[in-house]
């Protein structure tokens, strides 16, 4: 991919190989180069990352980046991830992860993280697609919810919670209507899953390391995005200190002395004695940014409720007060200005990571089609174009579109 091929705007989206990857059954899990590798199948976990791909594409806000065409065929695609999930999803409401080319269920353990995903996603889609398909994503959702109490994974617990703060918001903006105890029930998960999460932070944190686990490894951002999306329904001070703290602590841990970032390496993580510079994916951006456009959205709660004593934590993403090399990301006690605005910067940052603000100056994406790169390894990108990698791609778009956060949706759900 070469830097002639950036003749698009940088949010601007090409789904041309998003449709490459997909058939009638789904999104095909991975390919070689750019053609999709069908005898490594399916998964339900990129099927749930791509419908909340095509819901986020689909959505309002959206609109002046996608013409009419392109909505059409993301309909289309929404249509057959919905039906994966459909297919996949047993009757006691649990999903399936991992299915082969020929439509046969492979054998597994159940995937907590894969459950709250797709739990996220149907609810993601309930709240913002129309018709026929929010129908279905209702009843993927009404089958999925009995099983919010069994996630154990901290990552599926958080994408869970996320769904419970969304679905509360979205029923008092009237977007949509809860039925029965509904209501009652995603307020106890909501309360008891913060808990859970906040508890874990307390417990992982010591000298020189805020974060929930012993070590930082994949899809990190999303501890703190689905934290701070809880404050923004229950305005737990404490939820807010602590989201953008692990913000703050994971910002550090991948930023560099440049002022960019670099993916955590999924070749050994990071851990308080040491960091993994290789094999960095695109998801830890795509997360990076989910995470960072939260807080912004968290922060200016803060600010409308009198809290904002708390938001201080966001001086560490200003350039004025980053210094020279990432340990100077500790918390400053002094509120900034506009501080949302300084996340938001942050937040586009991350797009900038795809196209060539990186260790190795690499272009990891063809804005042409859509494709990005799996990975960066220190000899270069990992030059096969996955499912993972790809929607990472489009949702860092989409985060970062002229426009984001300025106040659309049901209580600006993402």
């Amino acid at each position: 991919m070469s830097s002639e091929k950036r003749s698009r705007q940088p949010w601007t989206p090409s789904f041309i190989h998003l449709r490459r990857l997909t058939d009638d059954t789904g999104l095909l899990e991975h390919a070689l180069g750019r053609i999709p590798r069908r005898r490594e199948g399916y998964t339900t976990d990129d099927n749930a990352r791509a419908l909340w791909a095509v819901t986020e594409w689909l959505s309002p806000e959206r609109s002046p980046f996608v013409g009419e065409e392109d909505r059409r065929r993301l309909g289309e695609l929404a249509d057959i991830y919905l039906a994966f999930l459909l297919w996949t999803q047993k009757e006691n409401g649990w999903f399936h992860n991992n299915v082969a080319y020929d439509r046969t269920l492979e054998e597994e353990d159940v995937s907590h993280d894969c459950q709250g995903r797709a739990v996220w996603s149907c609810a993601d889609a309930w709240v913002r697609l129309g018709g026929a398909r929010r129908d279905t994503a209702y009843v993927l959702l009404q089958q999925s919810l009995q099983t919010v109490g069994a996630i154990r994974s901290h990552r599926g617990q958080a994408f869970a919670m996320a769904a419970c703060a969304d679905l509360l918001a979205a029923h008092d903006a009237g977007t949509i209507s809860l039925p029965g105890s509904w209501p009652e029930e995603l307020t106890s998960h909501l309360y008891r899953l913060e808990g859970v999460l906040l508890r874990a932070f307390r417990h992982g944190s010591s000298d020189g390391w805020s974060w929930f686990e012993p070590a930082m490894t994949y899809s990190n951002g999303i501890l703190p995005w689905a934290i701070l999306r809880a404050f923004r329904r229950t305005g737990n001070p404490e939820a807010l200190e602590v989201g953008l703290s692990s913000l703050a602590s994971l910002r550090s841990a991948m930023g560099t002395d440049a002022g960019g970032y670099r993916p955590i390496g999924n070749e050994k993580w990071r851990t308080k004695e040491a960091s993994c510079h290789w094999d960095q994916q695109p998801l830890e951006m795509f997360k990076l940014a989910l995470a960072f456009e939260e807080a912004a959205r968290a922060v200016g709660r803060a600010q409308d409720e009198e809290v904002s004593r708390l938001i201080s934590v966001s001086a560490s993403f200003s350039d004025e007060a980053r210094g020279s090399s990432p340990a100077a990301h500790a918390p400053v006690l002094t509120k900034q200005p506009r501080p949302a605005d300084e996340l938001r910067r942050a937040r586009d940052r991350c797009l900038d990571w795809f196209y060539g603000a990186n260790d190795l100056q690499a272009l990891m994406v063809d804005p042409e089609d859509g494709a990005c790169f799996d990975g960066l390894q220190s000899n270069g990108p990992n030059v096969n174009c996955g499912a993972e990698a790809t929607i990472s791609f489009l949702m860092t778009q989409a985060l970062c579109c002229p426009g984001t956060g300025s106040g659309s949706g049901a209580d600006n759900c993402i």
